[in-house]
């Protein structure tokens, strides 16, 4: 799925998807035209990031976590 459809199903801003996938969190591919893909793991990282987050982790050891 696009990355808007990504940002909708799971209620967040695609400004905070391309975050995570900039801090290594999030694993996108991209289209042939760049358009950013996201499978269902995907769905389950955020699940667990945020999580994480609420948990009071920081983003490092979130990632050392993935």
């Amino acid at each position: 799925m696009r990355i808007s459809q990504f940002a909708e199903r799971c209620g967040v801003p695609a400004t905070t998807l391309c975050f995570c996938e900039g801090a290594g969190l999030l694993l996108a591919d991209r289209t042939p035209s760049g358009y950013r893909t996201f499978g269902e793991e995907a769905v389950e990282r955020l699940a667990f990031i945020g999580a994480a987050k609420h948990l009071g982790l920081p983003l490092e050891e979130i990632g050392e976590l993935l």
